[in-house]
C-alpha cells in the first residue's frame, strides 16, 4: 500500500500547480509524455507516446504522403490505472478511447477460437464476424491498414498490421498482428470508443522543470 501511494505520487508531482504554467491551447496534438490530461473528471499523466505511419499492406514500404496515428499512454495519477488513447488528423482531428484490453484466446468466429490464418482469410474475403463475450464486431475493411509502430524517433519501428471491426453499439475492436512477435508491446487486441475533443481537458502539455522541482529532487 505505501508503495502504491508513493507511485501516485510521483506521477502527480510533475503537475503544476499555477494557473499560469497549465494555461495552454485546448488541443491534444501538442501533448508529449509528461503532459497531464483531464479526461471525465480524472486526471491522467502521459507516460509513453507512440506513433504509427500507415504503409502498405502487403509489403510494408511507405506511401508517398504520409499519415500518422499518435497513440498515448495515460496513468490515472489516482488509481494507477492505465489506459490508452489515439489521435489522428485527416481533414479533423478523430480520438478514441480504450474501454478493455482484449485477448485474442477470448475471440472466436463461428464459435471457433481464431488464428492468423482466420483473419488473413476476412481480410481476403473483406468480410467477417468476430464474437467476444457474446457481443458481435463486423469486419470493416476500410479500416483495416497497415503501419510502422515506433516507441520513440530513435528505435527501429515494428511492423504491424491492424484489422478492425465494429460493434453494433458503435464501439470498435481492434486486433494486432505483428510480424516480429517477440518485440511487440503487450496488448494484442482492444475495444475502443470514439471520444470527442471536448472531452479531454490539457492542463499540461509536458513536463515543466522549475527550480522548486529540481530543488526537489536533489533532496531526494
Amino acid at each position: 500500500m505505501q508503495n502504491n501511494l508513493a507511485e501516485r505520487f510521483q506521477d502527480i508531482r510533475g503537475l503544476s500547480p499555477t494557473a499560469e504554467q497549465r494555461r495552454c491551447k485546448q488541443d491534444i496534438r501538442k501533448v508529449k509524455k509528461g503532459g497531464y490530461l483531464e479526461i471525465k473528471g480524472n486526471t491522467y499523466l502521459v507516460s509513453e507516446v507512440f506513433r504509427y505511419l500507415e504503409v502498405k499492406w502487403s509489403s510494408f514500404k511507405k506511401k508517398k504522403n504520409e499519415y500518422w496515428v499518435t497513440e498515448l499512454q495515460l496513468l490515472n495519477v489516482i488509481t494507477g490505472e492505465k489506459t490508452f488513447i489515439e489521435w489522428e488528423f485527416d481533414d479533423e482531428l478523430e480520438i478514441g478511447q480504450t474501454i478493455s484490453e482484449v485477448q485474442l484466446k477470448d475471440l472466436t468466429e463461428n464459435g471457433k477460437p481464431i488464428s492468423r490464418q482466420t483473419l488473413d482469410d476476412i481480410a481476403e474475403e473483406e468480410h467477417g464476424i468476430l464474437k467476444f463475450n457474446g457481443k458481435k464486431f463486423y469486419y470493416v475493411e476500410d479500416d483495416t491498414w497497415a503501419a510502422l509502430f515506433y516507441r520513440n524517433p530513435t528505435d527501429e519501428p515494428l511492423q504491424v498490421r491492424m484489422y478492425e471491426f465494429k460493434g453494433d453499439d458503435g464501439s470498435f475492436l481492434t486486433l494486432e498482428l505483428w510480424e516480429d512477435e517477440d518485440s511487440k508491446p503487450e496488448r494484442e487486441a482492444f475495444i475502443s470508443r470514439e471520444l470527442a475533443a471536448s472531452a479531454i481537458k490539457v492542463l499540461q502539455t509536458e513536463l515543466l522543470m522549475t527550480n522548486d522541482s529540481e530543488g526537489s529532487n536533489e533532496a531526494i
